[in-house]
């Protein structure tokens, strides 16, 4: 008897808990509809914009998803029917795909627009380019910038007699020129070419070397020491600078040998006497290595070296 009253008893709970359970909602599996009349509204150099028909969808909440052939990503708001992308690339086509998504994930179909941007002619400003100071055997000159309207990126070139001008100390905006001879006269350009081969080129800079009147040395720099990095071509070095009957010494030129023979123009310092960089080690091979550094003034006079200074080079 008790055995038939508990069966009935969880029966009854049993209906009871199914009866107060809410019914589970259907999950939504209807996407929004397709943006239709998807097309190109206008460009520039730059950029392009966009435009469709709206999607809908049954929940009443949906967003766009905008993406190029170059991996570029958008998310317009249900309320846009416009968007702009960027075109970095002149002559280049960009492929633009559109779908909607509701938030249950359901994604409408794809439309898709093409748009051809137009090729670059247009060639950077023309640097200004102007002279730093002159002596017998150097001279440092300085230019503007050359600006582009598409190209990020802008190369410049010194032009020495219409020749690239090489081996000197250059900057981003400058550059130093070493070995010059003496009652010489030069014609220096400098060149500004963007990334699609468009070039402008400065103003003409025609400068005479003076005669060398300075026959004298710098002092022989001194207390050369430093250390190699482990595991790298790294070095790192300081020296008591030298001095000079003329040139100050920020127009000292330092340079380095490694193990008798002159190392790389970029591992060389204007000035100062601290120099921080791998250059220093190119093309030693590895174990004990030995540095020294000189002195150069502006009428081409080299001192004497330095001390040695021996370093265990790790690997290059």
């Amino acid at each position: 008897m008790n055995v038939r009253r508990a069966v009935v008893v969880a029966t009854m709970v049993a209906l009871a808990v199914s009866v107060a359970a809410p019914a589970r909602a259907a999950a939504d599996t209807t996407p929004p509809t397709t943006p239709t009349n998807f097309r190109v509204i206008s460009s520039t150099t730059t950029t392009v914009t966009l435009g469709w028909n709206p999607s809908s969808d049954n929940s009443g909440n949906w967003y766009y998803y905008l993406t190029d052939n170059f991996f570029q990503q958008a998310y317009p708001q249900k309320t846009r029917t416009s968007w702009t992308m960027p075109t970095p690339s002149p002559n280049t086509t960009y492929v633009y795909n559109l779908r909607a998504f509701d938030f249950s994930g359901n994604g409408s179909g794809t439309v898709t627009v093409s748009h051809t941007t137009p090729p670059d002619t247009t060639p950077p400003t023309a640097p200004v380019l102007s002279l730093s100071y002159v002596a017998s055997a150097r001279m440092a000159v300085t230019w503007t910038k050359g600006v582009d309207a598409v190209s990020w990126f802008v190369t410049h070139t010194l032009l020495v007699d219409g020749a690239p001008r090489t081996g000197d100390l250059a900057g981003g905006t400058g550059q130093t020129l070493l070995n010059l001879t003496p009652s010489t006269t030069y014609s220096l350009v400098v060149t500004a070419r963007d990334q699609s081969g468009n070039t402008s080129t400065s103003n003409t800079l025609v400068v005479t070397t003076p005669a060398q009147t300075d026959f004298t040395a710098p002092t022989a720099p001194a207390n050369l020491s430093g250390r190699a990095d482990i595991g790298s071509c790294e070095v790192y070095v300081s020296w008591t600078p030298s001095t000079d009957n003329v040139d100050p010494d920020n127009r000292l030129l330092n340079r380095f040998r490694v193990n008798g023979v002159l190392a790389p123009v970029s591992s060389w310092v204007m000035g100062g006497n601290t120099n921080i960089g791998r250059t220093v080690l190119e093309g030693p091979v590895p174990g004990p290595t030995t540095f020294t550094v000189e002195a150069v003034d502006s009428a081409g006079n080299v001192s004497a070296v330095s001390n040695g200074l021996v370093l265990n080079v790790d690997h290059c």
